[in-house]
């Protein structure tokens, strides 16, 4: 990627525009309304800035997971499997997307702008709060894209319903979840716990509740790697070659 100089940074511009336009409807939005849900606007670009650095993280990062279906159709998963070395490990440096370098910094200039706009009597723990945050958001996305590996290997074709929780659960997470209704609620709490590193977390951050799991609530997507982890390696075992 670094080869071509020119190319890479108008492509880390073009990353960064495409948040720059959602950073933009948020203004609007507030704009209209002073407040969402009872958080103010820089209250929520905290979670907006947060799940966008995360997102794209795991995008440059874990791309390889995502386009797993694209190792299945080519055949290409066949030699991997038969290298000794994990299967894990080669997925992961299969693709890195180093334009997505232009999201991450934009989003980590709103995360400190977010957080020292927003008023916050700081601590050591609510400092700690935040960077688990951003991790567990992170681990939280490179176990969905886990998922939609595994799902790769038996539809061969990646599959949409993998993608609703990825981007659809990133759009989700841009504004604390008790905004929602109550299915919504519970659903990216119990199922895909996206509420342990947006919603539960914030509102220790801001005071409103001081509750310890609430703080450590982002160390659940430890679990929910783990878990996405395991289904990983058994789909594997599933695995029939594409016959090439």
């Amino acid at each position: 990627a670094f080869e071509y100089r020119s190319s890479m940074v108008f492509s880390m511009i073009s990353s960064a525009l495409t948040t720059v336009a959602t950073f933009f409807g948020i203004l609007c939005l507030f704009e209209r309304f002073n407040t969402i849900g009872g958080y103010t606007i820089n209250q929520v670009l905290i979670t907006y800035s947060i799940v966008t650095f995360s997102f794209a993280f795991a995008e440059c990062f874990f791309r390889g997971f995502d386009q797993f279906d694209k190792l299945v159709r080519s055949g290409e998963l066949d030699r991997f499997l038969i290298r000794p070395r994990s299967m894990f490990l080669q997925v992961l440096g299969f693709k890195t997307e180093w334009n997505k370098l232009g999201r991450m910094v934009f989003s980590g200039g709103i995360i400190v702008y977010a957080l020292i706009a927003a008023n916050i009597e700081w601590t050591i723990m609510k400092a700690v709060v935040i960077a688990l945050m951003i991790v567990g958001t992170i681990i939280m996305f490179a176990g969905i894209f886990l998922i939609y590996s595994s799902a790769s290997i038996f539809t061969v074709e990646g599959i949409e319903a993998v993608n609703i929780i990825t981007n659809g659960g990133r759009d989700l997470c841009y504004y604390p979840l008790d905004i929602y209704a109550n299915f919504f609620k519970k659903f990216f709490t119990f199922l895909i716990p996206f509420a342990c590193i947006n919603y539960l977390p914030l509102k220790f951050v801001l005071g409103q509740n001081t509750s310890i799991f609430y703080a450590l609530s982002p160390l659940i997507s430890i679990a929910f790697f783990a878990l996405c982890f395991g289904i990983f390696q058994w789909s594997l075992t599933k695995y029939k070659s594409t016959g090439n």
